[in-house]
Order: structure tokens, then sequence, then C-alpha cells
């Protein structure tokens, strides 16, 4: 099984003035915005010199990107490209955290990468927002960075992102001017969560629909969440569960990602039942839900989620005490809201078992009429 550093041990050789620019090479670039860079203008090849490092808090696939830049910075297909422009912000008071870079391409396009989420707990607590807020800060944030980055160039764009960067890649496109749109190649999304309804039916998001390729493995949950493109590529992944979200993990063949015919069943699962609690769950019950949640959860004094499950003895008794704060009519609803969800779940899960067991009769019956035809 091969992933994206296979792919640069395979491809890095051939350089993009042969061969051209692929959904793979998107990919990498989208990764490689989970790293600080410098702000001096700088070629990937002298990057990978001294390769930036990843806070020891950061997950694991953050770390791996740092061994991608190094690999990167050693191939013929990606030492000449041009970082400039890094942005990297984590605003707890605001809720957000925001960071982007642009890469300069040997034909004269710029590769505008959004960073997807961290292993901050105010990331995560932003992502979640999406539920009942938009834009969050980080969205507002991404169509200042491509309007800027759009100035500062000339010629084609390509947008893209992993995870919460792929939603600011789309949401960015979506909310540009009419002239920025127009420079607009292509516009990935790798597993990133869907937009809000009034930016899907947005003019401006209509403006750019043809131009996303949303990519989603198997067993995602990030990549389903909220109105996701309602046309996307499922990857391979040689992971379990949310470790898909891992796009270290996902299957490359030659210059196009391994694709499978469709989602798992738990994936499908978890996307029916978020999205019929969500339409059932009113915009103040959400923002109530999940700010209690993470309130909580910030009450441990972590930062990151890397910490908060590091020493949870340590942590519980913050915890405990952030609970005991949250009034009866507050706890109240959220039970009732989480018995919603798992009743859905449960539901879901005998809606499916049913499908699935119709088409089963489905096709038997089919074999067996042709059978008889024979």
């Amino acid at each position: 099984m091969s992933n994206i550093m296979d792919y640069l041990a395979w491809r890095g050789d051939i350089a993009l003035d042969y061969s051209p620019f692929n959904d793979v090479d998107s990919l990498v670039l989208a990764v490689l915005s989970y790293l600080n860079y410098p702000q001096e203008p700088t070629l990937i090849r002298d990057l990978g010199v001294h390769a930036p490092a990843a806070d020891q808090n950061q997950f694991t696939f953050v770390h791996e990107s740092r061994a991608l830049l190094s690999a990167a910075a050693m191939t013929e297909r990606f030492a000449g490209i041009r970082m400039h422009t890094p942005v990297a912000v984590t605003d707890q008071a605001r809720d957000m955290q925001f960071a982007a870079v642009t890469f300069d391409l040997p034909d004269g396009s710029h590769y505008v990468a959004f960073r997807g989420t961290d292993s901050t707990i105010v990331g995560w607590r932003e992502d979640f927002n999406m539920a009942f807020e938009s834009p969050v800060p980080a969205q507002s944030a991404a169509v200042k960075y491509l309007a800027e980055a759009a100035a500062k160039t000339t010629g084609p764009l390509i947008l893209g992102g992993h995870s919460k960067g792929g939603n600011l890649a789309v949401y960015a496109a979506a909310h540009a001017e009419p002239g920025i749109q127009q420079r607009i190649r292509r516009i990935y999304s790798f597993d990133g969560p869907g937009l809000d309804d009034a930016t899907i039916a947005s003019d401006g998001y209509a403006a750019i629909a043809r131009h996303i390729r949303s990519f989603i493995p198997q067993q995602s949950v990030v990549g389903l969440l909220l109105a996701y493109h309602p046309e996307y590529t499922v990857v391979k992944s040689n992971a379990i569960g949310l470790m898909q979200h891992d796009s270290f993990t996902w299957q490359v063949l030659g210059t196009d990602f391994i694709a499978v015919t469709e989602l798992d069943v738990s994936s499908q699962l978890v996307d029916q039942t978020v999205h019929t609690w969500l339409s059932r769950v009113d915009q103040s019950q959400r923002r109530i839900f999940i700010n209690t949640i993470f309130d909580i959860l910030e009450a441990s004094g972590a930062n990151t989620v890397k910490e908060l499950f590091r020493d949870i003895p340590g942590n519980l008794p913050n915890i405990l005490r952030a609970l005991q704060k949250v009034d009866f009519e507050t706890a109240k609803m959220i039970l009732t809201l989480w018995g919603q969800f798992v009743s859905i779940g449960a539901s879901s899960l005998i809606d499916l078992l049913r499908q699935r067991a119709a088409d089963n009769t489905e096709h038997i019956q089919g074999d067996a009429s042709h059978g008889t035809e024979a």
C-alpha cells in the first residue's frame, strides 16, 4: 500500500513542467500547511534543510508533515516551489484557530493552502461552532487571506486544504469577489466539513461549485458534516474509523488516489444520524450544547487534546468542578439532546440494516431470474 510519502519517492524526480499538477500533488501542499514557516519567501528545497519543528502536543500527522517537507525538498517536483505569506493565528478569546500559506507553482499559478484543525481545544471548539455560527472567525480570515493573496499575485489560483482547511478553501472561494473567482482553477477539500445552508444557496457558491474537488475516506465523519458537497471521491484508507481522517493513511496508485465505490456502512450511519439530529435541534440549542461541553473541557486547564488525554487523572478534578457549575436546566437540555442523538442513531442503524436486507433480496432474486432465462 502506498501513501503520499511513497508518491514523493516514486514521482519526485518528474518535474511539474513535464507532468501537470495533480490531485495528489494538491494533498501534499495542503498537508504542508500544518507547519509554521518563516516570513520571508523561501523555496521548499531550502525549507527542507531546516524543516520547522512541530509542537510536541500536536497530532502525529503534524509531525509526519515535517518528514513530508524534508522529503519534498529533495525532489525535482517540489524543490523549486516557493513558499510565501504564511499566517498563523490562535486566539482563545475569539474561539479562533487559523493558518494559511501560499505556494508559487512553476506554471505561474498559485496554490493557497489553508491549514486544518490542529490539536488545540480552541481549534476544535471553532469547528463545532460551525454548527450554529457562520462565518466563524477562521472563515472570515480565509476570505481576507485569499483577497490579499490574489492582490499580491497574478495568474491562476488553486485553493486547497485538509480537514477544516478544506472548508476554509471552499468558503473563501464562495465569498470572494467575482474578479478573484474568475482566476480560480480548482478548489480542493480533503475530508473537509461542509458549509452552512446560506453559503450553499448563494450565487458565490454557484459560481465556483464546478471547480470543487472533494475527497473523503471510506469511513469519513468530518467530511460529511453540515451541507457537504454532493459530488465527492471516496478514497481507500489503511486505517480504521476516525483515524482515516489522517491523510497519510490515504492510498495512492500512480498519480491518483485509490478510489472505492461507496462509503462504509459506519460512515453512512454517522451521516444519517448527525444530519437528522441537526435538523431537529435549533441554533440556540446547538450553541448551548457545544459551549457547555467545551467550557467543561477548557476548565481542565489543558490547551490541546493531547494534553487533555495525557493526564486524565490530573485534569478530572477541574472537569468535575466545572460540571457542578452547570445549571439544572442546561444539564437537562444537554441530556435530552444527547438522548435524541442516541435514539436517532439507533433508528438510522435499523433503517440501514433493512435497506441492506432489501438490496440483498433484490440481488438474489435478480440472479435467480437470470439463471431461469439462461
